[in-house]
């Protein structure tokens, strides 16, 4: 196991609380202890070191000093801000999900994590990211990485299963006149087609419905405003070509949701 680094960022358990410090877990370094002097603990003077430290708090830390041959180091509170605690916690998060996912997906194939491990943390910055992309953009995610098929497969399945993909609506309504005969007809057939621009998307939407003629609705939901903002671009000026083209009118703009 990697050994932590001067400087770096650290998850840790308080495990002992002491009158001029207290001790702690490494969470990601197994069987590394550290311990945080009372002038670590606050950029100001601390009275009751236990106003601000407590036995099995999680806490993000900074090393200030190594000692392998004991595998312990010296920590720091008060030299990590709220942005980057934040960021760690995040990441640790991550990184604990992403671990139970491979687990589940290795289970799938008969293997073991660590025989995709290293490729999936190179392609994506972590392994939960990979079951992240999967998720959303389906195997397209996934067509590039050098892995076994089946390995795919079942990073697709679990991550599929697994992960909640986040929706972004965004809205746009339509003002279209076709005279004639066959004006409702090829209203409709337009109005339809967003659906088939839509779906070709993975985790996305549509939804398209009547304001009051010759006004219409159309709702489209994605994993983020940017992709849901560009489909409905699409599909919206589709849809007004087409109707150009059969001899009506047909406009579109943006209202909010």
């Amino acid at each position: 196991m990697k050994a932590p680094e001067l400087n770096d960022y650290v998850v840790v358990k308080i495990t002992q609380v002491m009158q001029y410090g207290a001790y702690a877990e490494l969470e990601e370094y197994p069987g590394w202890r550290g311990f945080i002097h009372i002038s670590e603990v606050a950029s100001h003077w601390v009275k009751n070191i236990r106003s601000y430290v407590k036995e099995g708090q999680i806490r993000v830390a900074k090393v200030i000093r190594v000692y392998p041959d004991k595998k312990s180091v010296d920590l720091s509170l008060k030299r990590v801000s709220g942005a980057i605690a934040k960021r760690k916690m995040e990441a640790l998060r991550r990184a604990k999900r992403g671990r139970y996912l491979l687990e589940m997906a290795a289970k799938l194939v008969g293997g073991k994590p660590e025989d995709v491990a290293s490729k999936l943390e190179e392609a994506f910055g972590d392994v939960f990211g990979a079951f992240e992309a999967a998720a959303i953009h389906g195997m397209e995610a996934l067509k590039d990485l050098d892995i076994p098929e089946e390995w795919k497969k079942a990073i697709l399945e679990v991550g599929e299963r697994y992960i909640e993909v986040p929706k972004k609506k965004v809205m746009a309504q339509l003002e279209i006149v076709v005279p004639g005969p066959y004006g409702a007809k090829i209203i409709r057939e337009a109005l339809l087609s967003i659906y088939d621009i839509v779906k070709k998307h993975p985790q996305a939407e549509a939804r398209v419905y009547v304001a009051g003629v010759p006004r219409y609705n159309v709702e489209v939901t994605s994993y983020d405003y940017k992709s849901a903002e560009s489909l409905i671009k699409e599909a919206c000026e589709s849809v007004v070509e087409r109707i150009k083209k059969a001899g009506g009118e047909a406009s579109w703009q943006k209202v909010r949701s």
